[in-house]
């Protein structure tokens, strides 16, 4: 596959080649060229292999891996901190009002924290790695 996007990339002019990332509520994606297609949806349940689209440029190559090694773990680890919250503050209010214990708190906390700290990192490796891939791009 991927030196089919290589090849690909290599006979369109940059206009037509160019990514661009585009981040929403229902995740990121990545258009191409100046008809603006959809080349990559990401979301968390699977897996995207953005490096096998980047692959004609190395050091994009590198930066979609840590993007690949971080966002989709950073979502969950978010996510389970959220729900493990929000399970202990439902069963906690079913009967007599009492605050959620401070120890469940603090984990939910540090779950968020760095689910968000590997989600920042995967978003930033991402747009390294498009960067990487449009600047050497032929003009």
């Amino acid at each position: 596959m991927a030196s089919t996007l290589e090849v690909g990339a290599q006979e369109r002019t940059y206009e037509e080649s160019a990514l661009r990332l585009d981040s929403g509520l229902g995740g990121l994606r990545i258009f191409r060229g100046v008809s603006d297609s959809l080349v990559l949806s990401i979301g968390t349940v699977r897996r995207v292999d953005v490096a096998a689209l980047v692959a004609s440029s190395p050091k994009a190559v590198s930066e979609a891996k840590v993007f690949e090694g971080n966002y989709r773990q950073g979502v969950w680890t978010a996510a389970a901190g959220l729900a493990v919250w929000a399970a202990a503050f439902g069963i906690d209010h079913i009967g007599t009002n009492h605050p959620v214990p401070f120890g469940i708190t603090a984990t939910t906390m540090v779950l968020v924290t760095y689910g968000a700290m590997r989600i920042d990192t995967a978003k930033r490796a991402l747009s390294k790695a498009i960067w990487w891939y449009n600047r050497d791009l032929k003009r």
